[in-house]
């Protein structure tokens, strides 16, 4: 428990004559000012804190009233707060303010004639308790000051609530932060050839942003940026601005870039190419070093890729979207089969022209005739009406191709068009070979008078599954390799087709018994 030093006799009572009531006298224009630092860093157990205050334009004063706040009164020694006052002044031991705990008064007075006119200046001195330690933040703040020529001629001053005269210990290290204020993982389509080094808004045209902010969170204009790009892939890349630089196929560039408003700096992308141009890609660094709060430079980066390649239809039998009860969107894709398929990734954009991969890498099968039905379920959806997503397929070897994009709208009516296939298809029966029955998928993209029917090596047809009008949709009939007698047939090869429209389809099985 804090106990308080007792006062002597004549101190008591110059103390007590301090507890009057303000008025607006002739002080009420000082200011007061903290001359010391309001950060002390390193503050450890039984260490002295002081704050040194300025005032000015003192009018005869002989009493000084300061009342001291702490943020944790375990953190101190509230029986050893002292101002040492003016010259000639006498101090007066602290006390703590009745009904608070966390709250010292202490004072000084002028026993003799005259008193402090002008500008002055005096010292609140604090010393943190044992348990204190160089981790331990605390606050010390002045929250009112009393001065007046006499016991009842005083004027007040205080912060209106907010900390006014305060010192913060051991403060928490604040760092600098340079930021991304773009896209970081972007794919986009090449501009056309003899755009890619134009400022024009074309399509392979991309811009990068950072936005640096210093340790006390302002961003901060003039700030040295460096970019280094390094192209990954055989087309050039483009640095466009006032002057257009061209970084080659392997080669780095840098970029030195200073912030401006608000802190910002950009780099803007480009890269062109035609239907024969291999996939491009940067690997692009904005860096810059600044100090933190305690002084320390810290080395600041943010990484981006940015992928450039020819939009070419990956070979799929599906690609739809549905909305979920949850408002996610649940992207499924099928495929009849797969050649040196690695995987997928998922793309998506808000305006449908810089998109972002919002995916890992989901694995395929290599190569295989197996039907197959992938899916991915984007739950961290940007504030949006319509999004649209398009599927990187690579291969084994590294070649890339992209699908066609899907619009996908976020309001729930729009749930059931998003399902529905984008093209009729055919996929290939699974199992097979097969023993005793098969599995045939198909999808209709429209409603469409269809035929599904099995055929033998001669062309003689065998069974009938489907024949008739269906809504568009996806489909699954099952032969169980009988023909329409119900008789089954031998081992070898057969031939299913689907008609439906002008869609026509024909893909061979094997029955082995």
């Amino acid at each position: 428990m804090q106990t308080m030093r007792r006062a002597t006799p004549i101190a008591l009572a110059l103390f007590l004559a301090l507890v009057s009531g303000a008025f607006a006298g002739a002080n009420q224009g000082v200011t007061f000012s903290l001359t010391s630092s309001e950060t002390i860093s390193g503050v450890g157990p039984g260490a002295s804190v002081t704050l040194d205050i300025a005032g000015s334009g003192f009018v005869g004063i002989k009493n000084l009233d300061v009342y001291v706040t702490v943020s944790d009164p375990e953190a101190f020694d509230l029986g050893a707060v002292s101002v040492v006052p003016f010259t000639g002044w006498f101090p007066l031991a602290g006390q703590l303010v009745s009904g608070t705990t966390d709250q010292v008064r202490v004072g000084a007075a002028l026993l003799g004639a005259g008193g402090v006119t002008g500008d002055g200046s005096f010292t609140v001195t604090l010393t943190t308790s044992a348990t204190f330690t160089t981790e331990t933040e605390a606050t010390v703040t002045v929250t009112l000051i009393s001065v007046g020529p006499s016991s009842s001629d005083r004027d007040e001053f205080h912060g209106g609530g907010a900390p006014w005269l305060a010192v913060q210990l051991n403060p928490p290290v604040s760092d600098p932060t340079l930021t991304a204020s773009s896209a970081t993982d972007i794919s986009t389509d090449f501009s056309s050839v003899g755009d890619g080094n134009v400022a024009d808004g074309s399509d392979g045209e991309v811009t990068l942003s950072a936005v640096f902010a210093n340790e006390t969170g302002a961003a901060t204009a003039g700030q040295a940026i460096t970019w280094t790009i390094v192209n990954n892939g055989s087309e050039s890349i483009f640095v466009l601005g006032s002057t257009v630089s061209e970084i080659a196929s392997g080669a780095t560039r840098v970029v030195s870039a200073t912030s401006g408003s608000g802190g910002a700096s950009a780099l803007v992308l480009d890269a062109e190419g035609d239907k024969f141009a291999g996939s491009t890609s940067a690997s692009v660094t904005a860096s810059t070093s600044a100090a933190n709060s305690e002084g320390a430079t810290l080395a600041l980066s943010v990484a981006y890729s940015v992928t450039w390649d020819v939009p070419v239809p990956a070979e799929l039998a599906s690609f739809a979207a549905d909305v979920t009860g949850d408002s996610d969107v649940q992207l499924q894709w099928a495929v009849s089969s797969q050649t040196n398929n690695l995987g997928w990734e998922v793309y998506r954009s808000a305006d449908n022209d810089v998109f972002e991969r919002v995916s890992g890498l989901i694995s395929g099968d290599g190569t295989s005739d197996t039907f197959r039905t992938f899916d991915f379920l984007d739950s961290e959806l940007p504030a949006t009406d319509v999004l649209f997503y398009y599927l990187r397929q690579i291969d084994l070897n590294g070649t890339v191709t992209r699908s066609n994009v899907i619009e996908v709208k976020l309001a729930p009516t729009a749930v059931l068009e998003q399902a529905l296939p984008l093209a009729t298809a055919l996929a290939q029966n699974f199992p097979n070979p097969f023993n005793p029955e098969t599995t045939i998928h198909f999808d209709l993209a429209t409603e469409s008078g269809i035929s599904l029917r099995i055929f033998d090596m001669t062309g003689q047809v065998v069974r009938t599954l489907v024949r008739g009008s269906l809504p568009a949709g996806s489909y699954t009939e099952l032969w169980d390799g009988r023909n329409e007698l119900g008789i089954r047939v031998g081992s070898g090869v057969y031939f299913y087709e689907l008609q439906a429209g002008s869609f026509s389809s024909k893909k061979k099985m094997t029955l082995l018994q």
